[in-house]
């Protein structure tokens, strides 16, 4: 990362905000925030406004989004924050039927959550769901969203299920679908995906021999492009499975670092059976997701400049700066914060040096 030092000057006074009001959450006792329930924070803000999370040894529960909202949390594993982070049992989109708004527009990164849902009460669209850890993605009726440079650790029948055919332009790109569980077997990791959605340099890790290990499930066409499949030892299955399912892979790879010969991709430019060549995914070699390891690829690697766009394969093609941490790519991680002048008289200048990472580079 790169290091910004920002020199500030503030003002003994009080400050005038001029863009969208900044809420802040923190549920741990004795804090000065200003809420102590994202809920309460949500329901005091208005439409356009940030909520920002901070970390704490507790969950945050539930939340309902009932406006445009744009929701932080510092990451879903901060190396700071004393291990904290912000975490939340569910989102739900909604909307205000008495204000007629709706949570469509609203941006959520740098969270952990179990699962982001909409109860199938209306369209939401334009939502992006960003750097986040989440369990699992349930969907009715969703348009043009990005979910993006998120890890998903599933334990729920699917990482990401669209129950219904009403949704359209939907990009799942960039994130980490690990699916090890065996006490609740993934019937698959994306489902009911349709021709206008698209499913680009994801690396999908599959270790766990389950019922079915199956990848896509009553998917009909959608653009899957750029991905990485990539199989542990415990996986003992032949192919990228697609049940009930119309996929015409392109520019892709498989591999399974168990020894075992995967069938070929339908489609075409893949790399079958081509080992992406990782920076470290540990010794012995194991792909399974940890935040110690590095899915950058070495140099020499088969995957580099094999994209269909001529920019590498998995999470990092395209110049995207996946977020091992979960950090928003829109707030610095600070670093410290040193107070040159600690007595000032009333109405005197405050001066501040403000060290912060840029999440710029991995």
């Amino acid at each position: 990362m790169k290091t910004i030092i920002l020199n500030f000057t503030f003002l003994l006074c009080s400050a005038t905000l001029i863009a969208q009001t900044t809420w802040t959450v923190d549920n741990r006792p004795g804090t000065t925030a200003q809420f102590s329930s994202v809920q309460a924070a949500h329901d005091a803000a208005q439409s356009g406004d940030f909520i920002y999370v901070h970390p704490s040894p507790n969950s945050y529960g539930v939340l309902s989004i009932k406006k445009t909202i744009h929701l932080r949390g510092i990451g879903h594993s901060p190396e700071l924050a004393n291990g904290d982070h912000a975490s939340m049992q569910s989102i739900t989109l909604s909307r205000n039927t008495t204000e007629a708004t709706s949570s469509s527009n609203s941006t959520i990164s740098g969270l952990e959550i179990g699962v982001i849902q909409d109860g199938n009460e209306a369209a939401f669209s334009n939502i992006l769901i960003q750097n986040n850890r989440i369990n699992n993605l349930n969907f009715y009726q969703v348009y043009n969203f990005i979910i993006q440079g998120n890890v998903f650790n599933t334990t729920s029948a699917y990482s990401i299920i669209f129950n219904t055919p009403s949704h359209a332009n939907n990009i799942i790109s960039h994130n980490i679908f690990n699916t090890i569980s065996n006490t609740s077997p993934t019937l698959a990791v994306l489902n009911s995906l349709v021709a206008s959605d698209t499913v680009s340099n994801n690396l999908f890790i599959m270790n766990f021999n389950g019922a079915t290990n199956t990848f896509f499930n009553n998917c009909n066409n959608p653009t899957v492009n750029n991905n990485m499949f990539v199989l542990g030892a415990a996986a003992v299955i032949s192919s990228i499975n697609t049940n009930n399912s119309t996929i015409n892979f392109q520019n892709c790879l498989t591999f399974d670092y168990g020894g075992q010969s995967i069938s070929a991709l339908n489609g075409t430019t893949n790399l079958n059976n081509t080992n992406p060549q990782f920076v470290n995914i540990g010794t012995p070699t194991n792909p399974d997701f940890a935040y110690t390891k590095s899915y950058k690829l070495q140099v020499g690697s088969p995957a580099i400049a094999s994209g269909s766009d001529g920019s590498d394969l998995g999470i990092y093609g395209q110049g995207f700066l996946f977020q091992m941490k979960g950090y928003p790519f829109d707030l610095p991680y600070p670093t410290s914060i040193n107070i040159n002048n600690a007595v000032v008289e009333a109405g005197g200048n405050l001066e501040v040096v403000f060290k912060a990472n840029a999440n710029v580079e991995n």
